[in-house]
C-alpha cells in the first residue's frame, strides 16, 4: 500500500536544522483532527504505554524507545524511555518522515543520510545515529505517530525479525490507544446521558409539579362550580329544574373527581378507571339514598386509561346509572345495577382497549324517559361522549336495560 501523497517545504539554511522541512501528508488537516480527537496530547504517562517502550528497548537492545504523536508545531512523547525532553520541533523529527511511510522507517546512520545529516537532534543531544520507527495508525489508516527505537551508534543489522517485532509492538501500542479512546467515548458518552438525565429528571419534575397544580385547581373550580350550583337550586321551586340542576352538578362532580384522583396519584398521566367507577358508584348511592332496595355491584379488571377517556367513559356511566337508580326500581321494587370493566380478551396488558358494561335488571324505561330514548338528552349525551373517544355504543334489552360501550386508547 502506498502512502498518502505529500508536498515538499523548503526553507533557508539554518545552523542545527534541516534544509529540507518534513513533508506534510495531503490529508494532513483530516490527519490533525484525528490525532485531537483521540486527546493524548499533553496527558499524564500512563503505565501501558510506558511499558511498551521499555519492552522495545530491551527487546530489540536500543538505549531509547519513544511514542511519538506529531501535531502541527511538535512531536510530543507519550512514553519516553532513555530520553529525557518531553517533546521536540517538529522540524526536526525523523517521525515527520515515518509516518508517511507504510512500514518500518529504518535510518541506519543518521550523518550519512541527507535528511538528517544536519538535524540538530543528530549532530547535538541526544546524538541520534540510528532510527527504526513504525507509523501509529488508525483503522481508517490516519497515522497519530510512530513508535521508535533509537541508538547513539550506527546499526546496518536491523533485518526483517527486529522489524517484525517492532511492527508487533505498535500493534499492541494502537490497540491500547484504540482501547483508551473508545472508554473515552464511553465515559463521555455516559456523562452526556447522565446529564441528559438529570435535565429530564428536573423538566419531568417540573411538569408534574404544573400538572398537579392544574389537576388541584381544576378540581378546586369544579368544586366551586358545584357549590354555585347547589346555591341556585336552593333557590328553585321547580321539581323539575331542580332535578336537571341535580342532573348537572353530578356531571361536574364526576370529572371533579377525575381530578382529584390525579392529584392524588403518582402518575398524573393515566387514571384507574376501576377505582374512578367505584367512587362514582359510591357518590350516586349517596345521591339517590336507595341502599335498602338498590345495591350496584362493580366486576372491574385493573385498567388504566387517559384523562381525555376517563372523563367521556365517566360521564357516560354516570348518565346511565343514575338513570337506572331513577327509573328501573320504582315504588319498592328491588334490584340491581352491574357495573362491569373489562379487557379486550386480546390484550394482555393493564392499558388497552376496553369494554364497560352498565345494566340493570329493573323493569326497563319508557323510550321517553332516559337513555333508551335515541331521541333523548340522555342517549344524545352518550354518543357524543362515546364519539369523543371513538367508542362503540350498543343498547341491549332484556330483563332491564344494558348499555356496553367498547373503547380503545
Amino acid at each position: 500500500m502506498m502512502h498518502p501523497p505529500c508536498t515538499d517545504r523548503k526553507r533557508p539554511e539554518t545552523e542545527g536544522i534541516p534544509a529540507v522541512v518534513p513533508p506534510l501528508p495531503l490529508n494532513e488537516p483530516e490527519r490533525l483532527e484525528t490525532l485531537r480527537r483521540y486527546a493524548l496530547l499533553d496527558t499524564p504517562p500512563e503505565a501501558a504505554y510506558d511499558r511498551m517502550t521499555r519492552l522495545a528497548a530491551r527487546l530489540l537492545g536500543t538505549p531509547v524507545s519513544l511514542i511519538s504523536l506529531l501535531d502541527d508545531t511538535r512531536q510530543w512523547f507519550k512514553s519516553r524511555h532513555g530520553l529525557d525532553t518531553p517533546w521536540t520541533g517538529r522540524d526536526l523529527s525523523f517521525c515527520a518522515y515515518t509516518i508517511l511511510q507504510d512500514d518500518v522507517m529504518v535510518v541506519s546512520d543518521a550523518l550519512r543520510d541527507e535528511r538528517f545529516a544536519d538535524n540538530a537532534l543528530v549532530t547535538g543531544e541526544p546524538g541520534i545515529r540510528f532510527y527504526a520507527g513504525v507509523p501509529l495508525r488508525t483503522a481508517d489508516h490516519l497515522a497519530l505517530g510512530s513508535l521508535c527505537v533509537i541508538d547513539h551508534v550506527p546499526r546496518h543489522g536491523f533485518g526483517d525479525e527486529e522489524k517484525s517485532v517492532l511492527r508487533d509492538l505498535a500493534d499492541m501500542v494502537m490497540h491500547e490507544i484504540e482501547a483508551r479512546h473508545a472508554a473515552d467515548v464511553a465515559n463521555r458518552e455516559i456523562e452526556e446521558r447522565r446529564r441528559a438525565e438529570t435535565a429530564l429528571a428536573a423538566a419531568l419534575e417540573e411538569k408534574e409539579t404544573l400538572l398537579r397544580e392544574i389537576h388541584h385547581r381544576v378540581k378546586n373550580n369544579l368544586q366551586s362550580l358545584w357549590g354555585l350550583l347547589q346555591i341556585e337550586k336552593s333557590k328553585m321551586a321547580d321539581g323539575h329544574a331542580r332535578e336537571r340542576m341535580d342532573a348537572v352538578s353530578q356531571r361536574i362532580n364526576v370529572m371533579g373527581s377525575i381530578h382529584r384522583q390525579l392529584y392524588a396519584s403518582p402518575n398524573l398521566a393515566r387514571i384507574d378507571l376501576a377505582a374512578h367507577l367505584d367512587e362514582l358508584c359510591r357518590s350516586l348511592m349517596d345521591l339517590h339514598d336507595r341502599p335498602d332496595r338498590v345495591r350496584i355491584l362493580i366486576e372491574a379488571d385493573p385498567l388504566d386509561c387517559t384523562l381525555d377517556t376517563a372523563i367521556p367513559l365517566g360521564l357516560i356511566a354516570n348518565e346511565v346509572i343514575s338513570n337506572s337508580l331513577k327509573h328501573a326500581f320504582p315504588g319498592e321494587r328491588r334490584g340491581t345495577v352491574r357495573v362491569t370493566l373489562r379487557r379486550l380478551p386480546d390484550v394482555d396488558r393493564r392499558a388497552g382497549p376496553g369494554e364497560l358494561l352498565l345494566a340493570d335488571d329493573g323493569v326497563g324505561m319508557p323510550r321517553t324517559a332516559g337513555v333508551e330514548d335515541p331521541e333523548g338528552i340522555g342517549m344524545i349525551l352518550i354518543h357524543a361522549l362515546a364519539k369523543q373517544i371513538e367508542a362503540g355504543v350498543s343498547v341491549e334489552h332484556g330483563r332491564g336495560l344494558a348499555v356496553r360501550i367498547r373503547f380503545a386508547e
